[in-house]
């Protein structure tokens, strides 16, 4: 899921803003390092953790429906991880790693297709 994820956000995301730096090694040589624009990072971080919650909202209320009381503590916990990790600089990829095993174990997701 999480290769998916990168494909699909790779194709719609624009290309992250760079640039370059100078350097010179022990050596006397140059040596020039590309680094991604730090504000551009922050934005697409912040914008993968929205699309996160959003498809744990559309979770929760397929957990409501069922009436899966012990799921829907489990997410709702989740949801709150998620929400810190917006004003957090942690890394994010474990919890959609997370995201996908929770889903797995929320049984028959064919509704939850249906919906979105």
């Amino acid at each position: 899921m999480s290769n998916l994820f990168q494909t699909v956000r790779s194709f719609f995301a624009p290309k992250p803003s760079t640039r370059v730096i100078e350097a010179v090694n022990e050596c006397g040589e140059k040596r020039y390092i590309e680094m991604e624009n730090e504000r551009h990072f922050q934005t697409e971080r912040r914008h993968d953790l929205e699309i996160l919650l959003t498809k744990c909202k559309r979770l929760l209320s397929f957990v409501e429906k069922r009436d899966d009381v012990r799921m829907f503590e489990k997410l709702a916990l989740f949801v709150v991880k998620v929400r810190q990790a917006l004003y957090r600089g942690t890394d994010i990829r474990e919890l959609f790693h997370e995201y996908e095993e929770i889903e797995k174990g929320s049984g028959d997701l064919s509704e939850i297709k249906m919906m979105g």
